[in-house]
């Protein structure tokens, strides 16, 4: 009997599932980069008075690049050095900094424009993801969700139906690359996984991005059959389990594997709540679907219509902490424990049925077999 460990929050958990019942289990095998062969990629990265990291992702390993180039700046005799966040991403990258930076500067919508014309030297430093809306969650992705609110509402309603879209370059993807078009920066994308970084992609934003999805495409993209049931969980960094906001694409850049009336289980702790938004607006009662869809978009509404569209496909379930009153407002079916989903799903497809497992649905893309 394998046991597989799927991340909850801080902590890892286990499934001992018998190897009949295993149809596969899916995670990220990537060739890593050496240490020196890190430093190697980061040498030719512009470093100078008055630069500004700007951190779009809050993993340990985009910290650990932001350490690396305060290192370098230090030893170029560049002291003038701020690295800046979005506002919600502050709380876990300063703890993964872990005092190496002295200050984390929150950039908020409001005082992004006068952040951006302030510094001479702008380097942002992104982790390439998969993302339900736009494909791809890469700097210009990430920068359209938290400072250019009208473009990501052109870029919502630019979605071609109501299903998500993980690693497909589609209109709200063209949109954001547009619209980075005009920043004037550099950008780091890394292409890595829980262990360590495969690939640093370095240049303007556009090319730096491109390069980062060619790659990740490359990597991650594995052929499978699709599987009446799955259990599904993001890599190990805790940013993508933090909320179940962000937790939710996990599932939905695995759905499509999953057949009609099959069932999907999302293993997620959420231990920084619901993550605001369309989701609390819903669950509180605030969130009228008709009318947010004719005005501007709010965090996370893709959420609400894939939770709408694929739930009368199929029963989608969740392993977390947060209050099952909430998670049943959202019509998420809940289990106690790993043991108790692997036994409800074989009692509802039999005791021979097999079980897809994906444990790092963040990074990597199930391709169906033709």
């Amino acid at each position: 009997m394998p046991e597989i460990w799927l991340k909850y929050g801080s902590t890892d958990i286990v499934l001992n599932i018998r190897y009949e019942n295993l149809l596969k289990h899916v995670s990220s095998d990537f060739a890593l980069l050496k240490e020196d062969e890190i430093r190697l990629c980061l040498s030719n990265v512009v470093l100078a008075d008055d630069t500004l990291i700007f951190a779009l992702s809050d993993t340990k390993l985009t910290a650990k690049i932001v350490i690396l180039l305060l290192d370098m700046a230090q030893a170029r005799g560049f002291a003038n050095v701020t690295i800046g966040v979005p506002r919600r991403t502050e709380y876990i990258l300063g703890n993964n900094l872990a005092g190496k930076a002295t200050s984390v500067k929150e950039i908020t919508y409001q005082s992004f424009p006068n952040i951006i014309n302030k510094f001479r030297n702008i380097l942002f430093i992104s982790q390439a993801i998969y993302d339900p809306l736009f494909g791809y969650g890469i700097a210009p992705t990430k920068l359209l969700r938290n400072y250019y609110l009208e473009a990501m509402s052109e870029a919502f309603n630019a979605r071609q139906d109501n299903l998500p879209k993980p690693g497909v370059r589609g209109p709200p993807l063209k949109i954001a690359l547009s619209n980075a078009e005009n920043i004037q920066a550099k950008s780091i994308e890394l292409v890595a996984n829980s262990f360590g970084i495969v690939g640093i992609h370095y240049g303007n934003i556009i090319e730096a991005s491109e390069n980062a999805i060619w790659h990740l495409d490359s990597i991650s993209t594995i052929e499978i059959e699709p599987s009446k049931s799955a259990i599904i969980s993001a890599s190990s960094e805790i940013g993508g389990h933090s909320t179940l906001s962000d937790s939710l694409n996990s599932l939905w850049n695995t759905i499509h594997i999953v057949r009609e009336n099959g069932s999907a289980i999302l293993v997620s702790e959420n231990q920084r709540g619901i993550g605001g938004g369309a989701l609390q607006m819903y669950i509180e009662g605030r969130l009228k679907m008709e009318e947010q869809l004719k005005s501007s978009y709010t965090h996370g509404l893709e959420h609400m219509l894939y939770l709408d569209e694929l739930g009368q496909k199929g029963q989608l379930g969740i392993i977390s902490t947060l209050p099952q009153y909430y998670l049943k407002k959202l019509r998420l079916y809940t289990y106690t424990s790993l043991r108790n989903a692997l036994e409800e799903l074989l009692v509802k497809y039999g005791k021979n049925h097999k079980v897809l497992v994906v444990s790092d649905a963040d990074i990597v893309y199930l391709k169906k077999k033709t």
